[in-house]
């Protein structure tokens, strides 16, 4: 027992746990893993929907809860608490390493509390690009203070190790949030439409407009592109409400207000990762800004139109069609992706590299690394 390798793991929101549920799970059952699991940020608010009593509820112990995120949230206060605590608990908990996924702010505080702790790092999904958010520059400086790095494609494997990482430290594993699609845990058709209040009637349009936190100044501008668009066509909408970003909040009022009185929307806080994937076996159309747009979507089954360029640089398949803010081409697209799927004839629908979950390749990973030799880093020339 004393051999076993404590890995501390953060979750700072809805945002990443879905990302994360598969590994959190496998590692919790692995007997070579002392698995520690620091819950905070958007998780314990509220206004958030107060997303760690679903974590809670799945029987997954919960070592530490991180109230770091302000009201209202403020990312240069938030980023700051977010670094103390969590350098609090590396002190007082000790983990071998640090798992972290992805690259928001709180995350990358995170990252930097791990540095000054001398805790190795372990990041999910370096390498990927999303060149209309902030979140794109932290992705990468989060890359280069981290020592394992499980990536999601061979292409962005390529990308980290140009960016001077060890190629040995390089894993390709996949995107663990597509191990929800095997989940034998889901909610019925009926279960969901008594939690979002509305029958889902075909055709099903998902929605989730985040801020675009680089190039664009007014932050209403894309979900009043969107939602007039969706003023034009018959569907079935579940709207889910934004992060935590600068400009979150005028989003969210926005679609509060908008959704007011409309029998054919659901506006939900948080759908939970359960939720969320039963969710896509109905949807026919995702329709926003959201990452999930350029992997779970896809991967469901589901056509996406892409609004914006906050996920410009990332991989993307037939599904996904790109679109500008404009209501008039928004309503277009949306039109076509409920009558046809986008999908060529032949092409992968997803990422997978050989038949095990995500989180068992994860776990292989973290097994096989040596973590005592990964703090003292050097520069590998391409």
């Amino acid at each position: 027992m004393g051999n076993r390798k404590r890995i501390a793991v953060l979750t700072t929101g809805r945002q990443d746990y879905g990302v994360l549920r598969s590994t959190v799970h496998s590692m919790h059952n692995d007997p070579e893993l002392d698995m520690r699991l620091w819950v905070g940020g958007m998780h314990l608010k509220e206004r958030f929907g107060k997303s760690r009593d679903l974590i809670h509820s799945e029987g997954i112990p919960i070592a530490q809860e991180l109230d770091f995120l302000g009201e209202p949230p403020n990312p240069i206060e938030d980023s700051s608490r977010a670094m103390t605590m969590v350098g609090n608990v590396l002190v007082s908990e000790s983990p071998d390493a640090l798992l972290l996924v992805g690259d928001r702010s709180e995350t990358l505080a995170a990252g930097m509390a791990a540095t000054l702790a001398t805790v190795p790092i372990i990041h999910l999904h370096g390498g990927e690009e999303t060149e209309g958010a902030i979140d794109n520059a932290m992705r990468h400086a989060l890359t280069k203070l981290s020592h394992l790095h499980l990536v999601s494609h061979p292409s962005y494997g390529k990308r980290v190790e140009q960016m001077g990482e060890d190629p040995e430290n390089v894993v390709v594993v996949g995107a663990p949030g597509l191990d929800n699609r095997f989940r034998d845990d889901l909610p019925s058709v009926n279960e969901l439409e008594d939690f979002l209040g509305l029958r889902l009637d075909d055709p099903v349009v998902l929605v989730t407009v985040h801020p675009t936190t680089l190039g664009l100044k007014d932050p209403v501008s894309e979900v009043m592109a969107v939602s007039d668009a969706m003023d034009k066509v018959e569907a079935t909408y579940v709207v889910t409400l934004p992060n935590s970003d600068a400009g979150g909040a005028a989003i969210r009022d926005y679609w509060i207000n908008w959704s007011k009185d409309r029998k054919n929307v659901s506006l939900k806080e948080v759908l939970g990762a359960g939720r969320y994937w039963s969710l896509l076996n109905y949807t026919k159309v995702m329709l926003g800004n959201s990452s999930s747009g350029m992997l779970e979507g896809p991967s469901a089954g589901a056509n996406v139109i892409n609004v914006g360029d906050r996920q410009f640089g990332r991989l993307r398949n037939s599904r996904i069609r790109d679109v500008g803010v404009n209501s008039a081409e928004i309503t277009k697209l949306l039109e076509e992706a409920i009558q046809k799927d986008w999908l060529l004839e032949g092409e992968m629908r997803d990422w997978d590299f050989d038949e095990r979950l995500v989180s068992q390749r994860i776990i292989e990973a973290i097994g096989k690394w040596n973590i005592d030799a990964t703090l003292r880093k050097k520069f590998h020339s391409i």
